[in-house]
């Protein structure tokens, strides 16, 4: 039994279609966007930021978005955690970031730490929805704190990224052990 994509969903502001939908977080993403680009220098790069961020994406849509889920999902061939899980995992990578962010160095290395901790986030699937879109945000973030060129990542398709992820999904859920740094 294949299941159908909704068409339309409920909202805070009303039902709305898909399309009205897409067309607000669209707009909300270029907002956060441009505070991002404004505030970069005082913000922290931490899982309270990601969660900030994905509450500017969605705050006027769904009053739970940008609170962790609460019940398990599926992607296509991809299960993310148990929902019960995500807060452990979230604080697991929280530390993690806290640890690694000051002593990666090199650009290689920032791009490492950068490919892993944004891996971790989609494998982890905190939120409801809009994982990736705040998962690119994060990033963004991240290269401007380290004054890393956005352009050189923006040639990526959004195929080419699918990809990585599933590549590294096959990688790192394996063996957690690997040295990125």
């Amino acid at each position: 039994m294949t299941k159908t994509k909704p068409t339309y969903r409920e909202t805070t502001l009303w039902i709305l279609s898909i399309e009205e939908i897409e067309g607000i977080i669209f707009n909300n993403v270029i907002q956060v966007k441009s505070y991002i680009f404004r505030n970069y220098k005082n913000m922290d790069f931490n899982i309270s930021s990601l969660i900030h961020m994905h509450k500017l994406v969605s705050w006027n849509l769904f009053e739970e978005a940008w609170q962790y889920r609460k019940h398990n999902v599926t992607m296509w061939d991809f299960q993310p955690i148990d929902y019960y899980k995500v807060i452990v995992e979230m604080k697991k990578l929280e530390d993690d970031i806290s640890y690694r962010y000051n002593i990666v160095k090199t650009v290689e290395e920032k791009k490492e730490f950068l490919a892993y901790i944004m891996w971790k986030i989609l494998w982890i699937h905190p939120f409801f929805d809009y994982n990736g879109r705040v998962t690119r945000l994060f990033w963004e973030l991240f290269l401007l704190k380290n004054k890393l060129a956005l352009s050189k990542f923006y040639n990526t398709s959004r195929n080419d990224f699918v990809k990585a992820m599933k590549k590294a999904t096959q990688i790192w859920e394996f063996d957690d052990t690997i040295n990125l740094i």
